[in-house]
């Protein structure tokens, strides 16, 4: 329900506010870390200028609210600095163009920004300071964590030789966060971390739970069709849309909708286009 209405209402917004979106933004904020790298190896209080710092704000550099997203992900001038830093533009450069042709601009900037937004007010919580390295840890995990659920099976070669599946690198990162909220031993950090994951959690944990839902009732309704007497032939899933069933068109992938229509996956699409446009 919340899903639905907070897609309703980004579609809503989107003709009228989504001129002002930036296109690829996850590319320009891995370009400005890219920079704040290289500037920092010519000045290393550029990076305490840029970092989040609560005092800092409330003395009026209101910049530090959006600029600690700018960090790099790694300082210093090594080799394996260089290599780590190349890597992670290439890979934000990936992910960008990923979400921005799956969501749009608009979207994408809505996401980016929120995460950026709630991950600046839980700075305020009363958490060591030397634990705001959980912000940008967080952001990044946030923006994985969309291209995990939004491509699951794509391939990723980890150091660059080892395949593995988008959705376990997902878990793994899961798994070091919730790591990391308890090797910190604070509340005030996994209420942070939990806030910061709002937008995740609002997109994606929803249709999770549908999607669950309607797999459990279809295996409900494939027992009680394989223990039914029906005669052979007869289809077990059929497309409200177009009529097709698993006996007709046998490569394609039959959904129940959130209104509760069947619907094939070619119909799905075409509906899911006709609403954008």
């Amino acid at each position: 329900m919340i899903h639905d209405l907070g897609n309703r209402i980004l579609d809503r917004l989107e003709p009228s506010l989504g001129r002002f979106a930036l296109p690829q933004i996850l590319r320009w904020i891995a370009g400005f870390q890219a920079m704040s790298w290289g500037l920092s190896l010519f000045s290393k209080e550029y990076l305490e200028l840029i970092a989040f710092n609560r005092s800092a704000i409330l003395e009026g550099q209101i910049w530090r609210l959006f600029s600690w997203v700018l960090s790099p992900v790694i300082d210093g001038n090594s080799p394996i600095a260089i290599f780590i830093v190349l890597i992670a533009l290439l890979f934000m450069f990936f992910i960008s163009d990923s979400l921005e042709s799956h969501w749009g601009a608009f979207r994408l900037n809505i996401y980016v920004i929120a995460t950026i937004l709630l991950l600046a007010f839980v700075g305020f919580l009363p958490m060591d300071p030397r634990l705001f390295g959980i912000l940008n840890g967080t952001f990044y995990s946030v923006v994985f964590l969309a291209f995990a659920a939004l491509f699951p099976n794509h391939i990723i070669h980890l150091m660059m030789v080892i395949p593995i599946k988008a959705k376990w690198l997902g878990w793994a990162n899961v798994l070091l966060l919730f790591s990391s909220v308890l090797s910190s031993q604070s509340f005030w950090v996994a209420l942070a971390v939990l806030t910061g994951m709002a937008p995740y959690l609002l997109a994606f944990v929803p249709a999770f739970i549908d999607g669950a839902k309607q797999n459990t009732e279809a295996a409900v309704r494939r027992h009680k069709f394989q223990q039914s007497s029906t005669t052979d032939g007869e289809a077990f899933h059929f497309c409200e849309s177009c009529e097709a069933t698993e006996i007709t068109h046998p490569k394609r992938e039959f959904r129940v909708t959130a209104d509760g229509r069947e619907l094939c996956c070619e119909c799905r699409i075409e509906e899911a286009q006709q609403a954008k446009s």
